[in-house]
């Protein structure tokens, strides 16, 4: 997928005189992009349409209007768009509880080096940004990239089964991907 230019993006007015209809489209797009592995992971992989949204989202809140503001915007959630045979995904540590999340945090560093996919019996290991973990904490937010063997897209495409999970020894999971995530996913793979 293409990195996102200025030229991509729309003014505040146009936008806002849309956002229903992006908001109502993009929660859809984003439902079926979303995968809930265990009790307290969410995986939400980025596409090119997901990442536009953001930067919407950010010019609007911010009230944006310059381009160099819109570009820094851009630099910064460009490395969310997917590229070649990628997958990229926002991973949410998600307990509600202060308290327990507090406590939790620690025993969960080094969590966004221990994601993988699993396409058939292939394992593929995500990398995660540096940074987003320190030796006693690690942050609520993860971004992970999957760099995907080249026949990735024509496996699932035959039916191999899909999953992802983490092998962190204070949780380690696996779920299985829905037919929408799989679907999606693939699509991601023959653009690119």
């Amino acid at each position: 997928m293409k990195p996102l230019r200025l030229e991509d993006i729309l003014d505040l007015v146009q936008y806002e005189k849309k956002r229903k209809d992006f908001r109502a489209e993009l929660m859809a797009l984003k439902a079926r992009r979303r995968h809930t592995v265990g009790p307290i992971f969410t995986l939400l992989f980025e596409n090119r349409r997901t990442v536009w949204y953001q930067v919407q989202e950010m010019m609007r809140a911010e009230r944006m209007v310059e381009d160099a503001q819109i570009q820094d915007e851009l630099d910064t959630y460009n490395p969310l768009v997917p590229s070649g045979s990628q997958w990229k995904a926002t991973l949410y540590i998600e307990i509600p509880d202060e308290a327990k999340l507090k406590e939790t945090l620690p025993k969960l560093v080094g969590i966004e080096q221990s994601f993988y996919a699993r396409i058939g019996g292939q394992v593929v290991r995500a990398v995660g940004e540096e940074g987003r973990s320190r030796e006693d904490y690690t942050s609520t937010v993860h971004y992970l990239t999957w760099n995907l063997p080249e026949d990735a897209a024509r496996r699932l495409a035959a039916g191999e089964a899909l999953a992802f999970g983490t092998d962190h020894p204070f949780t380690p999971l696996e779920a299985p991907a829905g037919e929408d995530l799989r679907r999606s996913l693939m699509e991601d793979l023959e653009r690119a």
